[in-house]
């Protein structure tokens, strides 16, 4: 069979839900239809799509699939729209190269939809044959099995077998509210929170710690708090309750600074640095979308000099 026809069959089949349905879309019957996926799946050795109630939804194979089939029949349909008028080669060659199709992309959930979400809005503004699926998680993903073309992660150095390119870290700021710090006082020094309640974080089920330093010494918010929280706008709302000092992202913490509701303390110490990558899988074909994508992040959001590696 055609596998372009194939290609083009399965698509319509996951957009509209329906083998019936996806097959009237291509003028076929849904006996017909599903031998072209058939046809596709036995190529890939692994089934493409299952049921769901009435409806017919991808398997995690078929999802990343469908996003490549996606791309590369609008690729088609870019290359056939260039023949209308004698196109000149400019043209051509920018219409091919032009970015098209569905990106996956992760990020932890107050990163994505407050840092990234005005970078990623000017994004879609200006790649309009581009859609993204944001899968929003406080927890570390696996890119394969979910069918993640690109994540940000904030943290530690990236696992293995992933490039990473370096963003710029996310800045966090100590604070607490003003009816917390009139009745337990403000701390002077990070020696000083042994004596405060700490609003303690978790991530992917581990509690997390927190350490400023100072004059060579550093002081621990420890795991024993009082109250943790998976993300960083649980942690907002507890310290502007009353609950505790936290440890905020700067982008989250300015405006509540600006109305009065929350106070930095400890200002005498350097603020930390929590670095942030943006990954995909290594040894494999990068889209042109993809990469495009990526160097448009790096060029928003990337320190000078940077760089991307690849985690041995």
């Amino acid at each position: 069979m055609d596998r372009l026809k194939c290609m083009e069959v399965f698509v319509q089949v996951v957009r509209t839900g329906s083998l019936s349905a996806g097959a009237a879309a291509c003028g076929m019957s849904a006996l017909t239809a599903t031998r072209h996926v058939q046809a596709l799946e036995a190529r890939l050795g692994q089934p493409l799509l299952r049921r769901s109630g009435r409806r017919q939804v991808p398997t995690a194979l078929g999802e990343r699939y469908f996003c490549e089939c996606a791309e590369v029949l609008a690729r088609v349909d870019n290359a056939d729209a260039l023949g209308d008028g004698g196109a000149s080669a400019g043209a051509m060659s920018s219409a091919i190269a032009r970015p098209v199709g569905q990106l996956r992309v992760s990020a932890p959930t107050t990163v994505g939809s407050h840092l990234l979400m005005p970078i990623f809005a000017e994004y879609l503004r200006t790649h309009p044959d581009v859609a993204l699926d944001l899968a929003l998680k406080d927890r570390a993903v696996d890119l394969e099995e979910e069918g993640i073309h690109a994540a940000f992660q904030a943290g530690g150095p990236p696992e293995p077998g992933l490039v990473a390119h370096t963003l710029r870290g996310v800045t966090r700021v100590a604070c607490a509210s003003p009816g917390y710090l009139s009745r337990r006082g403000m701390p002077r020094e990070p020696g000083d929170l042994a004596g405060h309640d700490c609003l303690g974080f978790r991530y992917d089920d581990v509690l997390g710690r927190w350490t400023l330093a100072h004059g060579g010494r550093g002081a621990a918010a420890a795991g024993d708090a009082r109250l943790s929280a998976p993300n960083p706008l649980a942690q907002l709302q507890a310290a502007v309750h009353g609950m505790g000092i936290a440890l905020l992202p700067e982008y989250l913490l300015a405006p509540e600074v600006e109305a009065g509701r929350l106070v930095r303390v400890l200002e005498a110490q350097a603020p930390l640095s929590e670095p942030m990558h943006l990954v995909h899988l290594a040894g494999r074909y990068v889209s042109s979308k993809l990469d495009d994508f990526v160097r448009y992040m790096v060029a928003k959001l990337g320190p000078e000099d940077c760089a991307a590696a690849t985690s041995a």
